[in-house]
């Protein structure tokens, strides 16, 4: 069994009081194609811009090609091929 490309564990992003994302996991596999989907104000959007380093997540990790990955700006996340194109 391989590795996961992307591993997202317990990632959770709050806005003062309000949780944006809450304890969200998932794994994205090598040429695995992903739809994420969801009501409007479920928390998508905020999801994807902790996995390519817009926030950071308030807590959870994630890893990228089986390493701990933190992407503190998009440059980050760009120089390892993640990226958000609106």
């Amino acid at each position: 069994m391989t590795e996961p490309l992307l591993s997202v564990r317990n990632i959770t992003k709050r806005f003062g009081g309000l949780v944006a994302v809450n304890n969200v996991s998932c794994e994205i596999n090598r040429g695995e194609v992903v739809g994420l989907l969801g009501d409007n104000g479920a928390g998508k959007s905020t999801l994807i811009k902790c996995i390519s380093g817009v926030y950071l997540a308030d807590e959870g990790e994630m890893f990228f090609e089986g390493k701990h990955a933190h992407f503190a700006h998009p440059i980050d996340a760009r120089r390892h091929g993640v990226e958000t194109i609106y």
